[in-house]
């Protein structure tokens, strides 16, 4: 069954501004979270659905494009990366696989209860990965511009 982006982005943007608004943030960066939120659930959908990758490496790839449009979205907007990130990563948390996981133990289907859940974690790992790496990524680019701004006003030596 063919996914309609349009649907799935206004919804998702939707769901990610109502978390913003949950978590308190400022009001003039609801729609820039909930824009983030939505270009994460499409680009999880497309490349899960049309692509066929696995939900680790769609989960990934999502959360990287997301997190980099948070980090630029905090330089613009002088807010926190967080502001925009953590709504932004609510359309693609594997809920429904952890829910449906310990469904599975409670009717003592302990074999599929443990599969799911431990693909659910997978999942969840590959949004830390993914947050972490674009993280790590803006924090070694906002070093090396201190570092050159430093050397400028140290004295050169001969």
């Amino acid at each position: 069954m063919p996914v309609n982006y349009v649907e799935a982005f206004i919804f998702a943007f939707l769901s990610t501004a109502a978390f913003a608004v949950l978590f308190q943030a400022p009001r003039r960066t609801l729609a820039i979270s909930g824009f983030i939120g939505a270009v994460g659930w499409v680009v999880f959908s497309y490349m899960r659905k049309d692509l066929e990758y696995d939900s680790f490496y769609a989960n990934l790839c999502a959360t990287v494009v997301l997190s980099l449009l948070s980090e630029l979205a905090a330089r613009i907007f002088k807010h926190p990366a967080t502001t925009f990130v953590i709504p932004g990563i609510f359309p693609i948390v594997p809920g429904l696989g952890m829910y449906n996981g310990m469904a599975k133990l409670i009717e003592n289907n302990y074999e599929a209860g443990v599969n799911i859940l431990l693909r659910a974690g997978m999942d969840a790992a590959a949004i830390a990965l993914g947050m972490m790496f674009m993280a790590s990524f803006f924090r070694v680019l906002k070093l090396s511009k201190e570092q050159q701004r430093l050397s400028r006003l140290l004295p050169k030596k001969r």
